[in-house]
């Protein structure tokens, strides 16, 4: 520590160290700005498109979902295990059942479909009804751009493999379909679902002499979830805020006690280290920054801050004169507000971006 102070003694030397400081600070308040709006979100394959109005010829079918069980959510995976009732209502000779596929299932062996009847039932308006349990391991692309505040989708698309838009569409039953009430995910909380009327292009004619460009009519549910409040703030934020604080005692410290002021931001920076490492070991392998990273490059950033401001004023109290001290105590105090301020307005900034 005392070579340290030696090399920052000179006046110049000083000027040049805030200057990089400074520079560095607003390049990284840039990139960390800049970095929300550049996430990659997960969006639906441009392939599936709003389904149009259907063609008067099309045999129309009214599918509904009712989830009652989501678990083995696998964020690493982008996977999750759901048991659901599917129903169909329809009114002509196709059997929407016999050709059904679900797009984007897993594990083909482990889907069990289960029928409600052995066949179709006969309702009063002439209709035909059948209703199927389904469970098994779908798979969803999961965006982690958020997290520990990301929503995620947790979807289900089926159509015919057969028949094109043209002979059979696939209708919502928005009034009747929805979830358990009992239905929970650990870790999670339900904000509600969505249905969607969808046109499936597939960009091959799968080696057909004479294709049928009709697009294939496709359901699509999705569970909408997202991860408690309280998670955020009490199990990941509340820790780095209370390391933060440690290391911004150092500026309440008297000015003389020059060791002490340099060693508590040290040893709040490895803690900070060791935080976000253990966070980072529950999250898969991911391209980009999510949101927690970011709130910790800023604290980084800032308790990097306070390490250097304690060594730039390092000689200063040394002197041991009145003046002295009395310029580091005019200093430490409208620092260490500005820094609450940064940090602060840093987390507002990156929650909303």
């Amino acid at each position: 520590m005392h070579l340290l102070s030696q090399w920052v003694n000179r006046r110049d030397t000083q000027k040049l160290l805030l200057l990089v400081l400074t520079i560095v600070a607003l390049l990284m308040m840039l990139r960390l700005l800049l970095s929300g709006l550049t996430n990659q979100q997960i969006q639906q394959p441009v392939s599936f498109k709003p389904l149009p109005n259907p063609a008067s010829s099309a045999q129309q079918v009214q599918v509904g979902f009712y989830p009652i069980n989501v678990y083995g959510l696998d964020i690493s995976s982008n996977t999750y295990y759901l048991d659901t009732y599917i129903w169909f209502k329809w009114k002509g000779a196709i059997d929407p059942i016999a050709d059904l596929e679900l797009v984007n299932s897993v594990d083909d062996w482990g889907m069990t479909q289960k029928l409600g009847y052995e066949k179709p039932q006969k309702q009063p308006d002439g209709s035909q009804y059948q209703i199927i349990r389904v469970e098994g391991r779908f798979f969803q692309p999961f965006s982690l751009a958020k997290y520990p505040l990301d929503r995620q989708r947790l979807g289900v698309t089926l159509e015919n493999s057969i028949y094109t838009s043209k002979d059979l569409v696939y209708l919502a039953d928005q009034k009747d379909s929805g979830y358990a009430e009992l239905l929970s995910i650990q870790g999670w909380q339900i904000n509600g679902w969505e249905m969607q009327n969808l046109a499936h292009n597939y960009p091959s004619n799968f080696g057909l002499a004479v294709p049928d460009l009709a697009p294939y009519s496709a359901i699509r549910y999705e569970l909408l979830v997202g991860r408690p409040l309280n998670y955020f703030i009490w199990k990941l934020l509340l820790p780095l805020i209370i390391v933060l604080v440690a290391g911004w005692g150092a500026l309440l410290l008297h000015p003389s006690y020059v060791e002490s002021r340099i060693a508590i931001p040290f040893t709040a920076l490895l803690t900070i280290v060791f935080l976000q490492q253990s966070y980072s070991d529950a999250l898969p392998e991911v391209g980009y920054l999510v949101l927690l990273d970011k709130i910790y490059a800023l604290s980084y950033l800032l308790i990097i801050a306070t390490i250097m401001e304690t060594i730039v004023t390092a000689d200063w109290a040394k002197t041991q004169q009145s003046e002295a001290i009395a310029r580091v105590k005019k200093l430490d105090r409208p620092f260490l507000i500005a820094q609450c301020t940064i940090l602060l307005l840093g987390v507002f900034l990156l929650i909303k971006l």
